[in-house]
């Protein structure tokens, strides 16, 4: 008979099994007989190092677990906790498995709290709100109290997080921690092939490859569940099979990415299109009124669609567990199962002559395109892309910066990390102290907004304190730009597009979009690393040169924006777009009203 553990060594024992080499957090006395556990052990894979905040910490596991597959992160009570939702939640929207662990108080304390109103440490007296907080975001939630059920409520959240890819969430009393409980038994695996009870993929398959026999073009969107469920090879595969089998020789089928899914795999590979925004506009450009597009792990957010359902006769959307093929629905599809066997429903098929090729990408290679002799973001973005190698992973937040890299071409499979879908401004900067964790053969190249480095700009220390060598880009425009932009875009508006509103406050940047203005490049000689201010293309030059030069040295590079310079994709519908101040009133605002 196995001699009994405690439950903070259970879950240790259990974190080492799925592979997991580093916890990110900030320590309270809650969560410390779990930290203590660790780092007693000398032989222990984890590595516990803790983060500027309870927000740096959550966005550096949330990176770490898009490259490595698990990820989880230590808070205490409430005060930690709090501060811990909003990444748990792009977490949850985005696919990410981060366990989040979460200490109490113990059970005396909680008994005394609840009977005689008497508030401990990081308590609110409403009773159990953490982890009711966490529920609606996590795949599963647990309140260990007793050590007798804790390794049962232990496995099923990490066996949840396994099976469906999302956040789970672990709230351990302080007096559990160390009381005894049995050894592990076996190791966790997904339940995701036992939960199909039943599954429509051959159906699925077939509506998928009578579409393409039928369609006169198609392209295939690369989604991001791709990277998520590991079945990037699985999709290299099928694009072999699929020009093997259905493309003609000179017209071979492209695949496209979108913001989300960008790098999913290398930019460099052979069947690459391009990234974009489909649009029903851009769809119709892409495959015409009799084409098809093929979604594999691909899902509809607004930053991939431009807001808009492209859902219709010429799309097939497979995803995790189902297959939308316009108004029909197939459930129960697993994305792994299904793509096999549309492998082998191509193999099988002999006709093929009925796929017409596609459209080829008119988008200018970056190296092609004219070089802008001022800085400003395109010519940013184009300096960036030629500077970039495949041993780097760029990280870029969201607004003018996620919008803007869209272009940058990636050569390394999984070389691009953005928070596509939860658009929490900061996410980069904390995001790359995961990706360095994950991936310590690259080095983390962030760009980031200066509105959104004001959130995280903390984490600098951490990488600093972690002996990374990540370079911070931030684009110093002053202002938040992408909300400007969507509220009133006239001040970006240029020649006879700008409008002149009789109200001089709607012909300017809104005050409360305005940023104070900081020594960007002078917060290394506090936090740690290196730092540059570039005004013009030379001191970029130099500044990329001088990076290279120092491999191991972390930086933050100041890149000074004209105020109301926007990213070419941008420019070229600002002038003929509305603002929603634009729209509900066109002489808004009043005058006075600031």
């Amino acid at each position: 008979m196995e001699q009994d553990i405690t439950v903070a060594q259970y879950l240790k024992l259990r974190l080492e099994q799925l592979g997991l080499r580093q916890l990110f957090g900030v320590a309270g006395n809650y969560t410390a007989p779990l930290l203590d556990t660790i780092l007693a052990d000398d032989n222990s894979p984890l590595r516990i190092s803790g983060n500027a905040s309870e927000l740096c910490a959550g966005y550096a596991a949330d990176a770490y677990g898009r490259l490595t597959g698990f990820a989880a992160a230590y808070v205490t009570y409430s005060v930690g906790a709090f501060s811990m939702l909003n990444c748990i939640a792009g977490s949850y929207v985005e696919q990410v498995p981060v366990l989040l662990i979460n200490g109490a108080p113990t059970n005396k304390e909680n008994s005394i709290e609840k009977n005689t109103g008497l508030l401990y440490s990081h308590t609110t007296g409403y009773e159990f709100v953490d982890i009711n907080m966490f529920r609606p975001i996590t795949v599963a939630a647990e309140r260990i109290t007793n050590a007798r059920q804790a390794c049962y409520q232990i496995d099923s959240v990490l066996t949840a997080m396994l099976t469906a890819h999302r956040p789970g969430y672990l709230e351990v009393c302080e007096d559990v921690w160390r009381a005894s409980c049995r050894a592990p038994v076996g190791c966790l695996e997904s339940g995701r092939g036992d939960i199909v009870t039943v599954s429509e993929v051959e159906a699925a398959v077939q509506t998928t490859l009578n579409s393409l026999i039928n369609a006169k073009k198609a392209i295939v969107w690369a989604g991001i569940e791709l990277q998520r469920y590991g079945l990037q090879d699985n999709f290299v595969r099928l694009m072999e099979v699929l020009n093997r089998t259905l493309a003609k020789h000179d017209q071979p089928i492209h695949f496209v990415t979108s913001a989300w899914s960008k790098s999913v795999l290398s930019e460099q590979h052979p069947y690459f299109e391009g990234c974009y925004t489909l649009t029903t506009q851009e769809i119709d450009s892409l495959i015409g009124p009799d084409g098809v597009l093929l979604g594999i792990g691909a899902n509809t957010i607004g930053k991939d669609t431009g807001s808009q359902n492209i859902r219709g006769d010429r799309t097939l959307l497979a995803c995790q567990d189902s297959l939308f093929a316009g108004a029909s629905f197939y459930p129960g599809v697993e994305l792994g199962a299904y793509i096999d066997r549309l492998i082998q429903a191509l193999e099988q098929h002999q006709a093929s002559g009925h796929l017409r090729g596609l459209r080829l990408s008119q988008l200018m290679p970056m190296n092609l395109m004219a070089r802008p002799a001022k800085l400003g973001y395109d010519s940013f973005f184009e300096r960036l892309g030629s500077w970039l190698t495949a041993e780097d992973v760029l990280v870029v937040d969201a607004g003018f910066p996620l919008i803007g890299a869209q272009s940058v071409p990636i050569a390394a499979q999984s070389g691009f990390i953005a928070q596509a879908a939860w658009l929490s401004i900061g996410y980069s900067v904390a995001a790359a102290t995961g990706v360095k964790c994950a991936r310590p053969d690259k080095r983390a190249v962030v760009v980031v907004g200066d509105g959104a480095f004001h959130e995280t700009c903390q984490a600098v220390s951490d990488h600093h304190a972690y002996g990374q060598n990540t370079v911070v880009f931030v684009l110093a425009n002053g202002i938040y730009g992408i909300e400007q932009k969507l509220v009133n875009p006239n001040p970006f508006r240029t020649g006879s597009g700008k409008r002149d509103y009789p109200d001089p406050l709607q012909n300017k940047v809104y005050a409360y979009n305005e940023l104070p203005a900081w020594n960007f490049s002078k917060l290394p000689e506090v936090f740690g690393g290196k730092g540059h201010k570039v005004a013009n293309l030379d001191d970029l030059a130099s500044a990329m040169a001088d990076i290279r030069d120092n491999p191991t040295q972390n930086y933050v590079v100041e890149v000074v924006l004209d105020k109301t310079d926007v990213p070419a994709s941008i420019a070229a519908h600002i002038n003929t777009e509305v603002g929603e101040d634009e729209i509900e009133n066109p002489n808004w605002p009043p005058g006075g009203i600031f």
